[in-house]
């Protein structure tokens, strides 16, 4: 039997339609089959490419901030914590294609699984080859870096007769619960909780996917292009911290980004944040303020009711550190 290529996909515009259709198109179809596991539809001509399609209406998005992982930024004068760069953490709604898949593919009777994201340009083939020669003596393949998070989610490569049974498991419970306590926030941190019981499995170096002509996270920007994210300082203060981030790092020509800040629907600040500048604007004390609402480009990114938030665990993961 053919070893399987799992791509797993979010695909809801033409851009990146067409990545996971040039992707698709560069495997070759006589050492693989194909599986896409997907939270979107995907063009018939896609399908047709494919041996097995399969869609997952239940996308879930955890929007509320003990859910959300961390991020961090710093300067000479201060550090920041916040989990509100982003709007949402896609944790649980990536992890559940990959179990997804890998239980089909277990029930199809594959041995041989290179579970791989959609936004991928293959130029050469032969990693995955020699990876399935590896995986006679190993149980996965998968790839570490010298940065944090310390492995590449994907790819991985599976023998299925061999992995350890979590990764064909997505409680949604009890990965909530995982990401309410800080201890898993992320596809990586849930990945490195499960190596930590594979006794026969093989790292190889990130370095090893661009050298040998494999391209991941294409689609990737970085996040959001801008962060805006209400923190805490050590005296309760609430200020809003935001950033533009450098050029290199965005998807979009924007050199400019107007916010506004409304607090209490009744008094604005508002200010241009230019390309590479941060911007730190107190509001006030976190006691007295009932809610703030964030407006970027004349479009309402998010409002926080602190009537409803439990503001001693927001100020735990989203604050302002003087140095």
């Amino acid at each position: 039997m053919k070893d399987l290529f799992l791509i797993t996909a979010y695909t809801p515009d033409d851009e990146r339609k067409n990545l996971l259709r040039d992707f698709i198109s560069s495997i070759d179809k006589k050492l693989f089959d194909i599986m896409v596991v997907s939270h979107s539809s995907i063009p018939e001509d896609i399908i047709n490419k494919v041996n097995y399609f399969i869609y997952d209406s239940s996308n879930v998005l955890l929007t509320d901030f003990e859910y959300k992982y961390i991020m961090y930024y710093e300067n000479d004068n201060f550090n920041i914590y916040t989990t509100e760069n982003r709007p949402f953490n896609h944790f649980i709604a990536a992890w559940k294609l990959v179990t997804l898949g890998l239980l089909t593919a277990k029930n199809e009777g594959y041995k041989k699984v290179h579970c791989i994201e959609y936004d991928t340009e293959l130029l050469s083939i032969d990693e995955f080859v020699e990876n399935s020669i590896l995986l006679d003596k190993h149980s996965l393949v998968y790839y570490s870096t010298n940065y944090q998070p310390s492995i590449i989610s994907f790819p991985i490569s599976f023998h299925l007769d061999k992995i350890n049974e979590q990764w064909f498991i997505c409680n949604e419970k009890e990965l909530k619960h995982q990401l309410s306590t800080g201890y898993i926030r992320t596809i990586e941190d849930h990945e490195l909780k499960i190596l930590n019981n594979e006794p026969n499995k093989l790292s190889k170096s990130h370095t090893l996917l661009s050298e040998n002509n494999i391209k991941i996270n294409k689609y990737y920007s970085g996040g959001e292009d801008i962060w805006v994210a209400p923190i805490v300082d050590k005296d309760d203060n609430l200020l809003v911290f935001s950033w533009n981030r450098p050029q290199t790092l965005l998807k979009e020509n924007v050199s400019s980004y107007n916010i506004k800040i409304l607090i209490d629907n009744k008094d604005y600040i508002d200010y241009d944040n230019q390309l590479g500048a941060w911007h730190l604007n107190p509001i006030k004390n976190i006691n007295d303020i009932q809610n703030l609402t964030i407006i970027r480009n004349n479009k309402k990114i998010v409002t926080y009711d602190f009537n409803k938030i439990d503001k001693n665990r927001f100020k735990s993961l989203n604050r302002h550190e003087s140095k």
